[in-house]
This record gives structure tokens, sequence and C-alpha cells, in this order.
């Protein structure tokens, strides 16, 4: 049986927020830490940025709602609320970005190493906002890497796991390869959605 991956090689295209997106919906699947997602509400995208920059960001996840996935925040006497986004007539409740090239050029374990470390910030509740660990640092504490470790043994099982399966081969490739290997590559982009203010009736 050919996996869908052996058909893009051979048309010589690929889509790579899909193949980006058909290995979450693995990770989630096969990961307990995860049960609490729905696939089909984190939409995944690239966004740019320039291969030497300096720093590590590979990804960012993207709330699409507020506080205890509130729709509406007070802020200075004034509403907001964040626009709604939907996919295949799905509304969303995060974005997950990841950054071309830099994301694509890292090995295959510390590719999935930011998938988990994206995933591991959607609260437990799965209600638009990301999982707490603070009151002043929220997104990872007082420490990030004691953040990473928490995902850190779930991370390693499906390392091996992937490792034997055929979306194995879609983590090994870096940028030189993809150029190299297919005439054609897409992505979804989506600029970052900001809070906007709401109309007083």
């Amino acid at each position: 049986m050919k996996t869908r991956l052996s058909l893009i090689i051979k048309h010589k295209k690929i889509n790579l927020t899909d193949q980006l997106t058909e290995i979450i919906e693995i990770i989630i699947q096969k990961t307990a830490i995860f049960k609490h997602v729905d696939a089909g509400r984190v939409l995944i995208c690239a966004t740019s940025n320039r291969k030497n920059s300096r720093g590590g960001t590979y990804g960012k996840l993207v709330p699409l709602k507020f506080r205890d996935g509130e729709s509406i925040q007070k802020y200075n006497g004034r509403y907001y609320t964040i626009p709604r986004i939907l996919n295949n007539g799905i509304p969303q409740l995060y974005i997950m970005y990841f950054y071309m090239p830099k994301f694509f050029d890292l090995n295959p374990y510390d590719k999935l190493r930011v998938i988990f470390h994206e995933l591991y910030h959607i609260n437990e509740e799965f209600n638009g906002d990301i999982r707490r660990m603070g009151e002043v640092k929220k997104a990872h504490g007082f420490s990030s890497k004691r953040f990473n470790s928490l995902f850190e043994d779930a991370l390693n099982r499906f390392h091996e796991y992937i490792t034997a399966a055929p979306d194995a081969e879609f983590l090994k490739m870096d940028t030189a390869y993809l150029k190299k290997e297919y005439n054609k590559i897409y992505c979804r982009r989506l600029k970052l959605p900001k809070p906007v203010i709401l109309e007083e009736n």
C-alpha cells in the first residue's frame, strides 16, 4: 500500500503544512498527554525567518481565546475579541506556526521536540487559552528546562515509534533536500490574528 508521502514524491510537489498536520495528528493519537487536544481545531501554518537570524525560535502557539477560554476581554475600559478563524468550516482554537527555514533544517528528533513543546502549551481544558505555568511567567513557569522535562518521556517514546514509520522520511527532509527534490513546495500562511475592539452598540 502506497503512503500519502510516496504519492507526493512521485508528483514532485509537497505541502509542508499538510504533512506537519498529519504528523501532529499521529502524535495526538499516540501520546496520552495530548488526549485532550482536538487536531481539527489546531491550524498548522508556516511563517518565515532568516536562516541565520539569532535566537532559537522554531515554532509558536497562538491561542485564539483569552484567559480561561473567554471570548471577550476588557482592557483599559474597552472590550476586545479575537477574530474567528475557520478551517473547513470549523472554528479554530489555536494556530501553530513553524518558522521557515529554521524549523525544517532541524534533525528529526529536534523537529519533534519543537512540535511537542508547542502542543504542551495547549491548555488542559482545550479552551483556546494556553497552559498557564505560573502567574508571572505564564507560558513556561520559572524554568524552560523544567517545562521541557514535562513531556520528555513522551517525546522519547514517540520518537522511537515514528523512527520505524513511513512518516519518518518527512522529518528527515531539510530545506536543501526539499528544494532539490520538489518542483513545487506549498504551505499554509496566515497573518497573525490580533485582538480587535468590539464596537459599542
